[in-house]
């Protein structure tokens, strides 16, 4: 070939690329970011819109369908999710993966600003945004101590100041910090006893407390701002504001209400291992790199920690850098420990240390180099990119032995080293670039997977594409060239131990490659029976399938359990926190928790659990999850779920199987959810069984009699903003405290606003004539205690109850297949199932990965078919290709994991490893029978001849994915099904393809010449029916 006699005239030159390339694969190494998986841009666009004190019913009405109305007329929605809370409405909108996330946000935007006029008046703005999936915390930091106040003060003057340098932040939040707000509370009595009313105050407190700009004067040559201040200098001063003037006596604030340095009201609490703490959550900048982001938001923490009180602590509850870290330093392990093996088997069957040298070199330029094309790429380091760089170790020294192994047999023959290099890669090489063209063929129709699998499996696929490219490149240079200088003719003879032990090995290979030159001659005439028995074989592991179990993917132990509570609807943020101690109580007595950190709303309740190291403990984080969902049942009035962080099936809150029941009428699509919910609460296998919908929220509603109202004079507005002042607060001015602006809240005494009876003693303003009078509120309004909805939820413009559990004892896809059949056979008239959550997105793209898969294997034989000239050759190596399904269910069987999407991209995977052996076997034998060779003999003979590539490559294959098999690391459940489906594969696809594919090769070869003979007899017997009647 023209590359490598380029490469063996010009060793400088060639040395040179190479060492170009190793430096920029280097530098490029260096610059690839670190992330848990792949950036996925993907167009789902988020509308969010508020109106407060309206019920979810009404923002159902007035609001949610609106948006969903004007959304729905963009091009290329898929699916539009709303959830509807009191007060709020948020509406997810999902495009075609294939749209442009910001000319998706950006057509939002245009749509929703159209039908702003169509919204309530007192709704405030929509907020638009994309989602970025990336804008999750990767770091959180939990501050406690005695003093929350001081805590809350270190927080935002300090810490998130120190934060916010740190490049690559985005956000940071904070939950559970006391906020600093004056309160003045009133007395009821005191308002009643001088005849106030609460907005008298409001007015009161408001224009004695103004600092604002007054216009301008001009003084000749000069203009001097004009600005009037009254600021209140300190919070005792909030006393002294004069309300009213009654008959001469001054009504001043203290008079009618206390005044407190108080704090606001929380909404939320943050506990770390039972104190209380300020909660601290750091989201990195999209496209960032989340270990470097954390390690330098680990070093700011640091270096604040020395200037902390004595009584104040902080402390890092959860990191998930530490994770994608562990990952990347697990697979930087296994590709060394890989690289190291297969150099070994290559040392073994070669029995020198120059040619072993020369195909390991192949190795981690190959790989540096692939860096190379995964920085112009804008690829990460993640788990997809670092899998494929540990399968590919086998497949990238193959080239290097496929050559090497000939230029050795060529240099054996007697040839000197440089023809030995120039014949044997000339003589390999077309076979070489097809055995590489159908690996390559097989992945890149897998890096055009439709849905969100394809976002993420295109970097795996790529990689490997770019890898073997690459190690392709390095093959017909490198290797010829270092051939050529380095090996010698003739076979070294070694005295010492390993090299007796080394020839002993090859002379007994030899001899077995004799025997099963053999019995592949003696099973050339026993074809049927071979191909009866593979039948057998390949339909009795088809039959494992089942017993395995389906799972779209695998589960990750990322050493985290996340706990999710729902309360029941109505209580206080104070008596979250004591059922949160309850859970926390319980998860306490588990060995291996070593921290807990909870996040606590009058609604709900989040747990971030960390485990000990994998290693310390027996159990897997999925099978702790599981028991303590077990151990929290007991609580009641909660519902509880706990699943294990996972790095590539979702994890978090989210549950193993989701079903989404949609339909118009909403109270017929609950009623058949809850059903659902408990038939399946029954099944021993189904556990954490629940639904979204919650018990509604208690409400009293005011209703204001009119007629009464206009009657006393009392207007309709003024009921509501004393009540919502007295019972709620309304925030009248701001209190300026020095380094920051605080609220100034006025509101009703506390114990005159604890019960419904205080609603009695509320008084407004009205009007009788010209005279002015405080009118009970009792008076105008009736009292209708009733139950509104806590929160709504819609898909696709119809109302939607999600029933969802975790899964036990058996794979997560057989159960929700199982019950799947059944809920549909139970559906009532007007009702849908989809399925939800992960499991849901990933099935989109099952039907492209099925698609994909075929593509492949058209691909293939297509490469094949350009290799041999011939369309009917490369049947015979296709007709192998099942064969590897064979070990790969085994293999997987064996070693007890789930067939997942993982898994079955490894089977895609065997289809091109099993191809590469069948393209060198058939390729030898078409030479040696066009060199006029009988058939079967050319058969026995190729097989002789490449029995040890064969053998070499894939052995090479099987220890360079054998520490990714067997590794415990971090993220090895990702990653460990593949390699083990591949392992098994190569094993019986190696071993029956060097039967099967011969056997195959001269059947078909046999119907090709009956078929060359039936038409050589057709056109015989013409030309004799042509001669006869030209005699007649």
């Amino acid at each position: 070939m023209n590359i490598a006699n380029i490469s063996i005239k010009k060793p400088v030159f060639i040395s040179v690329v190479m060492i170009v390339l190793t430096i920029l694969g280097y530098v490029c190494y260096g610059k690839l970011a670190l992330n848990d998986m792949p950036n996925a841009d993907l167009p789902y666009v988020s509308v969010s819109v508020t109106e407060s004190g309206a019920t979810p019913e009404e923002i159902e009405t007035k609001i949610t369908k609106q948006v969903e109305d004007a959304v729905q007329q963009i091009s290329g929605v898929q699916s539009i999710t709303s959830t509807v809370n009191s007060g709020s409405s948020q509406t997810m909108v999902e495009f075609d993966l294939s749209k442009d996330s910001g000319t998706a946000a950006q057509e939002v935007r245009d749509k929703v600003s159209s039908i702003r006029g169509q919204l309530p008046t007192d709704a405030n703005d929509p907020v638009i945004s994309k989602f970025d999936m990336s804008a999750s915390s990767i770091i959180s930091i939990a501050v406690y101590g005695s003093d929350n106040q001081k805590m809350a003060d270190f927080v935002d003057n300090t810490l998130k100041k120190k934060l916010y340098t740190v490049s690559g932040v985005g956000a940071i939040n904070v939950s559970g910090e006391d906020t600093r707000e004056i309160h003045i509370k009133l007395d009821n009595n005191k308002l009643l006893q001088y005849g106030l009313t609460s907005s008298q105050v409001l007015s009161s407190i408001k224009n004695d407390n103004i600092d604002q700009s007054s216009g301008k004067v001009i003084d000749g040559d000069n203009e001097i701002a004009i600005t009037t201040n009254s600021k209140i200098q300190k919070v005792e001063d909030f006393k002294n504001v004069l309300v009213s003037n009654k008959n001469g006596t001054e009504i001043r604030v203290k008079d009618i209400a206390t005044v407190e340095d108080g704090i606001e009201d929380k909404t939320s609490q943050a506990y770390y291992q039972g104190n209380p703490s300020i909660g601290i959550d750091i989201v990195k900048q999209s496209g960032a790199n989340t270990v470097e982001v954390a390690k330098d938001v680990k070093t700011a923490l640091n270096e604040v920690k020395a200037s902390l009180p004595k009584d104040m602590h902080a402390d890092i509850v959860s990191d998930n850098s530490t994770s994608i870290q562990d990952t990347v330093d697990d697979v930087m392990q296994t590709i060394i420990e890989g690289c190291i093996l297969a150099v070994i088997i290559v040392f073994l069957f070669l029995n020198e240390w120059e040619s072993t040298l020369i195909s390991a070199s192949s190795l981690p330029i190959s790989i540096i180099t692939t860096f190379i094309c995964m920085k112009e790429m804008n690829f990460t380091l993640n788990t997809m990119s670092l899998m494929a760089l540990s399968l590919a170790v086998g497949l990238l020294i193959d080239d290097a032995i496929v050559v090497i192994e000939n230029i050795v047999r060529h240099l054996h023959m007697g040839k000197n080293p440089i023809d030995a290099a120039r014949d044997a890669t000339a003589e390999i090489g077309f076979a070489v670039i097809a055995t590489t063209s159908a690996v390559i063929a097989v992945f890149l129709p897998i890096a055009m997977i439709e849905g969100i699998l394809g976002k993420y499996f295109i970097e795996f696929a790529l990689t490997i594409v770019f890898s073997m490219a690459v190690s392709l490149f390095v093959s017909f240079t490198l290797v010829p060239m270092m051939s050529s200088k380095m090996l010698k003719a003739g076979r070294k003879e070694s005295k010492t131990f390993i090299g007796k032990f080394f020839r002993w090995f090859n002379d007994k290979f030899d001899a077995f490659s004799e025997k099963y030159s053999r019995v592949l001659a003696f099973l050339l005439h026993k074809r049927l029976i071979v191909l009866v028995l593979c039948g057998v074989m390949l339909v009795s592991s088809i039959s494992l399938v089942s017993a395995l179990g389906f799972n779209m993917m695998p589960t990750t132990d990322k050493g985290q359990i996340n706990v999710s509570a729902n309360f029941d609807s109505g209580i206080t943020l104070d008596t979250a926190s004591q059922k949160t101690k309850q859970l926390e109580a319980i998860i306490n007595k588990y060995p291996e928790v070593q921290y807990i950190y909870s996040t606590v709303t009058k609604s709900s309740a989040s747990i971030s659990i960390t485990l000990v190291d994998k290693k310390q403990r027996k159990d897997s984080a999925k099978d702790i999850a599981l028991k303590l969902s077990d151990d929290l049942k007991v609580l009641p009035g909660m519902e509880v779920t706990a699943s294990a962080a996972s790095m590539g099936g979702g994890g978090g809150s989210s549950k193993d199987v989701t079903y989404n029941l949609v339909g118009d009428d909403r109270e017929k699509v609950q009623a058949f959810a809850e059903k659902i919910k408990a038939d399946m609460a029954k099944d021993p296998q189904a556990t954490d069984v629940g639904t979204n919908s919650k018990s509604g929220t208690p409400e009293v509603k005011m209703t204001v009699d009119r007629n009464k109202a206009a009657d006393l004079g009392v207007n309709s507005s003024d009921v509501a903003s004393t009540l919502a002042t007295l019972f709620s607060g309304s925030t009248v001015t701001k209190y300026n405290g020095g380094k920051d602006r605080y609220d100034v809240k006025v509101m009703l005494q506390d114990d005159q606003r604890k019960n419904l009876n205080n609603l009695d003693g509320i008084y407004v303003s009205g009007s009788t004539g010209s005279a002015s009078k405080l009118v009970p509120i009792s008076q105008v309004t009736k009292k209708v205690v009733t139950t509104t909805s806590s929160t709504l939820h819609r898909y696709n413009k119809q109302a939607q109850v999600q029933v969802s559990c975790n899964v036990k004892g058996t794979a997560a896809g057989t159960f929700q297949n199982t019950y799947m059949a059944k809920i549909k056979s139970e559906m009532p008239d007007g009702v849908s199932l989809s399925i939800g959550g992960m499991n849901g997105t990933m099935q989109k793209s099952m039907i492209s990965l099925v698609q994909c898969a075929i593509l492949s294997v058209v691909l293939m034989y297509l490469v094949m078919a350009a290799q041999f000239e011939s369309f009917l050759d490369p049947i015979s190596i296709m007709f192998a290709l099942p064969l590897a399904i064979i070990g790969a269910i085994v293999a997987l069987f064996i070693c007890g994991n789930q067939l997942s999407m993982v898994a079955v991209i490894g089977i895609v995977m065997l289809m091109g490893l099993a191809a590469k052996n069948g393209i060198l076997l058939v390729d030898a034998a078409k030479e040696r029978i066009e060199q006029g060779m009988p058939r079967n003999e050319a058969l026995v003979e190729a097989g002789l001849v490449r029995i040890r590539p064969i053998i070499m490559t894939t052995l090479a294959m099987i220890f360079g994915m054998i520490p990714t098999a067997i590794a415990k690391g971090s993220g090895t459940e990702m990653r460990a099904p593949m390699a083990q489906a591949i392992i098994g594969g190569l094993i019986t696809s190696t071993i029956l393809t060097l039967f099967v594919i011969p056997i195959v090769y001269s059947l078909l070869d046999d119907l090709k010449r009956a078929f060359k003979k039936l038409r050589h007899r057709k056109s015989t017997k013409i030309k004799v029916d042509e001669g006869t009647n030209l005699g007649l």
